[in-house]
């Protein structure tokens, strides 16, 4: 066939290499700005933020096992920055639901608002469980008074103030909260370190033992002490996961010391009571022996 009768085709055009990358001879190929992988700068947050979690909250119930020459039973105060975890968790929750589904905005704004409010109510004021239920009734009255005056005296009431509200409308920025709980989370680490350092209290069935770092330590004997369960406040008790105080009082019922704010009393009170019983049943065997 001569080259005239040849079908004329179009040139092959080579596809175009990635250009290398400067001084390291390797090739990089070409990705679209939206195509390329971002950081999970959120699911890293949660992943620190869980493992501090679990160290602080699981340290008392991996210490509580050891034993030495008797039983003994170590637990830890928590510091007022404790608290903040809840505040910390809902802003690294929060945010990132928000970024991904921003028609949540709103219904997120008030849920960490309310969480705030919690947080700053939690730390200004105690509420024990008689006062809690107190303004619990006080404010169901108020609301049930003030629905009574709408439907029946077609009065506005609490209706204004709830629309006044809505009428806000607040938006959750997602970068903000995130990065309030990152700045927030430097003083919650420092919270965790004192409560080592110096909120350890070591109970045996024959003394006291308390720990302060620079300062020092303090032995207390537990001869003629008698030793209660008091949660003081039932917003710091649910954020301490069941935290409470220890009482010291003698056989007057004075009190005598006091353990404050001991995370996961509730769950530990069993076996701190047998604990402190060991001692009764050790002088009642020698007073037995004697006679």
């Amino acid at each position: 066939m001569s080259t005239k009768d040849r079908t004329p085709t179009e040139p092959q055009v080579p596809p175009l290499s990635p250009a290398p990358v400067r001084g390291t001879g390797m090739l990089m190929p070409e990705h679209d700005d939206h195509d390329r992988p971002r950081p999970h700068y959120f699911r890293a947050g949660i992943g620190a933020l869980f493992h501090a979690t679990r160290w602080v909250v699981l340290l008392p119930f991996a210490w509580r096992g050891r034993r030495r020459n008797g039983d003994e039973l170590t637990v830890y105060s928590a510091h007022p920055g404790f608290y903040l975890w809840v505040l910390i968790l809902t802003g690294f929750v929060a945010g990132p639901l928000v970024r991904s589904h921003p028609n949540l905005g709103e219904a997120a704004a008030w849920v960490y608002i309310a969480v705030a409010f919690y947080f700053i109510v939690t730390v200004l004021y105690d509420f024990s469980t008689g006062k809690f239920l107190l303004w619990l009734g006080i404010f169901s009255l108020i609301w049930l008074a003030s629905k009574y005056v709408e439907h029946v005296q077609n009065v506005a009431a609490l209706a204004v103030v709830v629309q006044y509200l809505r009428d806000l409308r607040p938006k959750l920025d997602p970068g903000t909260v995130t990065v309030l709980s990152w700045l927030l989370l430097v003083p919650w680490i420092g919270a965790l370190g004192d409560m080592v350092l110096n909120g350890r209290k070591k109970f045996t069935p024959n003394e006291i033992g308390e720990f302060h770092f620079g300062e020092g330590s303090e032995l207390t004997d537990r001869t003629g002490l008698r030793f209660r369960s008091r949660y003081r406040d039932v917003l710091e008790t649910l954020l301490s996961f069941g935290g409470g105080d220890i009482l010291a009082v003698d056989n007057h019922q004075n009190q005598i010391k006091c353990y404050p704010n001991i995370i996961g009393l509730f769950f530990l009170w069993g076996r701190l009571d047998r604990i402190l019983h060991q001692r009764a049943a050790s002088i009642e065997e020698d007073d037995d022996e004697g006679h």
